[in-house]
């Protein structure tokens, strides 16, 4: 098989297996002190169980943002620069791009990346959460921001890039439409996503502890009307809000290092630390709100689904789409 920086060799499939793996106060005159006793509000977020959320309107996105998350969505930036030939985006973009906005940008790994590679440009990074960095490159920024709501920017962009924000929005064609309008002509626009459910091309998923795991996090994804599968419409959807010479690229991760081939074992390793630092934040508050579990109870099945994560003979997978479009000029 080709070299890693080749993308298009691992994306649209089938992975072999590797038979050999077994295993209240007021604010005050002063709008500065104002300013500061919001952000340190912010910071303090919300602790349940043991995790820290977002306090910016707590609930619309399920998953935390104290330390152990931020390394996870490290760790997982490195995993698509390692999928995309160390590339921050696939649009075919040749044109200079000024304005950059970035959708979710969580940690802000890929906008102060942008930013390094792109001194010339001004990358703006929303998200609910203020966990970016303080020190970074003098041309980027970030702002808490909610992207699912009407957008109110004084600028157009030349690029607008969302990744892994699936649950993050109620509706994906209105954002898509937001972004449409908000792109100068001729801008790009690109959402890299996770598809949910995570998938098994051979059977192996089915009569699990992760297929369980699998199901039950759907059906809590639909209570809360977010569903995860949205993701397999980008493409229909962003090419009806306008955008033309719209592509698709699908990847698979596999979830464990059950492949037979030695790139897409280190992905599946990599993955597997992703996915088992990630369980408890994926699953216990959405398990609660959404299907009435007690905390305990969760932990508990957790155990059994982290022993099916590192078990080689399920030969299961993270889809990952990747659609862009330009606005025409």
């Amino acid at each position: 098989m080709s070299s890693p920086g080749q993308i298009s060799d691992h994306a649209n499939f089938e992975i072999e297996a590797d038979e050999l793996n077994e295993a209240d106060s007021t604010l005050g005159d002063d709008i500065s002190q104002a300013t500061e006793s919001i952000r340190s509000s912010l910071h303090q977020g919300v602790v349940e169980n043991g995790r820290q959320y977002h306090k910016y309107k707590d609930g619309s996105y399920i998953l935390p943002e104290d330390d152990m998350e931020q390394e996870r969505l490290d760790l997982q930036h490195e995993m698509f620069l390692k999928s995309f030939g160390r590339k921050l985006y696939l649009a075919p973009i040749d044109c200079e791009l000024h304005e950059v906005l970035d959708l979710g940008t969580g940690t802000g790994m890929w906008a102060i990346q942008f930013a390094d590679e792109h001194p010339r440009s001004s990358v703006l990074g929303i998200d609910l959460s203020p966990m970016q960095p303080t020190s970074v490159p003098p041309n980027c920024k970030f702002e808490v921001d909610d992207f699912d709501t009407p957008w109110a920017f004084q600028k157009q962009f030349d690029f607008i890039h969302g990744r892994m924000l699936l649950t993050a929005s109620a509706d994906f064609p209105a954002l898509f439409r937001r972004a449409y309008d908000s792109l100068k002509p001729g801008g790009w626009f690109e959402m890299q996503d996770l598809y949910m459910p995570l998938l098994s091309d051979d059977g192996t998923l089915e009569g699990t502890a992760f297929g369980e795991w699998n199901e039950k996090y759907m059906e809590a994804c639909a209570v809360l009307k977010r569903d995860p599968s949205w993701t397999a419409k980008y493409k229909e959807w962003i090419t009806g809000a306008g955008f033309t010479n719209v592509k698709e690229q699908i990847f698979k991760w596999p979830i464990n290092p059950w492949p037979k081939d030695k790139y897409l074992k280190e992905m599946g390793l990599w993955n597997m630390v992703n996915m088992l630092d990630g369980l408890d934040g994926f699953t216990v508050r959405l398990w609660t709100v959404a299907l009435g579990m007690a905390v305990e109870d969760i932990q508990a099945f957790l155990v059994s689904v982290r022993k099916d994560i590192r078990d080689t003979k399920i030969h299961s997978y993270w889809p990952i789409h990747v659609v862009y479009g330009q606005k025409p000029k």
